[in-house]
């Protein structure tokens, strides 16, 4: 029914979120909603990417590495601020980076708190991230917000693109 692949990480995330709260609505209604499942889904992939160690992770363009990975006498400790977190926002959703801030502006209250999810690791996909903050129907909810996030996005790369000069022929 979960459709997660097999292993020790893997037995021990599902155990975990079994012990959740992920079936309180049977309990209270006699029936579970059609997001109860997803919620499980996601919480298993929640723990199991817990589980994995750091340098076992992967990125999308590169490797992860130690704070104290040497980079010809100054370390990666050195060149990271203590004080920035990239996801952290404040109470009004106000980032340093103005692009965000302006896709940001463009989504619906409903809509940014799926991408918070998204963002923070509640669910590993679209529809996930929108059953764990309890859409109707998270399946085409998680799909919308996912297609008009990239939408923005690309619409901020592209005018962003146009406000840098052309580079000149020398």
């Amino acid at each position: 029914m979960l459709v997660l692949r097999r292993g020790e990480r893997w037995r021990e995330a599902i155990s975990t979120a079994l012990l959740g709260d992920w079936c309180e609505p049977l309990w209270n209604t006699g029936q579970l909603p059609a997001t109860a499942l997803g919620a499980l889904r996601a919480e298993s992939r929640r723990l199991h990417r817990e589980l994995v160690p750091l340098w076992q992770q992967g990125t999308r363009r590169g490797r992860v590495l130690s704070l104290d990975a040497d980079l010809g006498g100054l370390s990666l400790y050195d060149l990271v601020a203590t004080d920035v977190d990239c996801l952290e926002h404040t109470a009004g959703g106000v980032f340093e980076d103005e692009r965000l801030n302006a896709v940001l502006a463009k989504l619906t209250t409903s809509e940014r708190t799926v991408l918070y999810a998204y963002a923070k690791g509640e669910g590993t996909t679209w529809t996930e991230a929108a059953a764990v903050v309890g859409a109707t129907d998270p399946i085409a909810f998680g799909e919308r917000v996912r297609r008009k996030a990239k939408r923005l996005a690309a619409e901020q790369g592209r005018r962003a693109a146009k406000c840098r000069p052309a580079p000149s022929m020398a």
